[in-house]
């Protein structure tokens, strides 16, 4: 098991090389890995989690990441402000999953409230 993770790490700089990347971590990159931060929000709820791993995330469109770690290397942007983006766009997201999901369980019971009002129309008829 272990060769075969060493082996598997040995692969994943080669394909760094390929995009102009050296084979060891930029200072921007490592000091996003090594910060962690503690999420309070949906499946993240809890855990610590690197904002590496956030800006990498289901949560962070790839448009979006490209831009924050565009302005995070050209010094725009801190790491505390990129950690707070970050935060901020993930608990956005899951509030909104969480409002699509009450939304989904709500609309189930608008066809009875309908079919309530429809009733009252014909009875009143």
């Amino acid at each position: 098991l272990v060769s075969v993770k060493s082996s598997s790490k040995d692969t994943l700089p080669a394909g760094g090389e390929k995009h102009g990347d050296s084979s060891r971590e930029e200072p921007w990159e490592t000091a996003l890995r090594s910060t962690v931060v503690d999420m309070e929000a949906g499946e993240l709820q809890g855990r610590k989690v690197s904002v590496w791993d956030l800006l990498h995330s289901k949560y962070i469109p790839e448009e979006n990441r490209k831009e924050l770690l565009e302005l995070f290397q050209a010094g725009e942007l801190t790491l505390e402000q990129v950690e707070t983006v970050v935060r901020a766009i993930v608990t956005k997201a899951e509030a909104a999953r969480a409002k699509q999901v009450t939304n989904a369980s709500g609309s189930r019971a608008e066809p009875k409230v309908t079919e309530a009002e429809e009733n009252r129309t014909w009875e009143e008829s």
